[in-house]
């Protein structure tokens, strides 16, 4: 997995990014440590439920769930994505009432 991100990272593949963003990545690279950078070439993406504390999860369509929280972190961008059920739960305003506290903190938790 780590070299099939690798070889389709923006510091080997440049194509489509201007001579300025190619530097610009590979010179933050150089400049962190080696977590940061393993970070940067493999991203992590840790999903959040009500079944118990965040778990790393595969960087794959099969980590979708209806009712999940995804957090990826790429080092250069933070995502956040609602599941199908939770984006619904939230656009009716579930989080807000006092009887929905576990779904508030699920939402508040990727935020931490």
């Amino acid at each position: 997995q780590f070299m099939f991100h690798l070889r389709r990272s923006q510091f080997l593949q440049v194509f489509g990014n201007s001579p300025d963003e190619t530097t610009y990545y590979r010179l933050i690279f150089a400049r962190e440590n080696t977590t940061n950078s393993l970070i940067m070439i493999q991203p992590t993406i840790l999903a959040y439920s009500f079944n118990g504390p965040p778990v790393p999860v595969l960087l794959d369509v099969t980590s979708i769930a209806p009712d999940r929280i995804l957090l990826l972190d790429t080092f250069f961008h933070v995502i956040v994505y609602h599941g199908e059920t939770v984006s619904a739960w939230r656009k009716q305003g579930y989080h807000e009432s006092p009887e929905h506290q576990n779904f508030r903190e699920l939402l508040s938790a990727p935020k931490e």
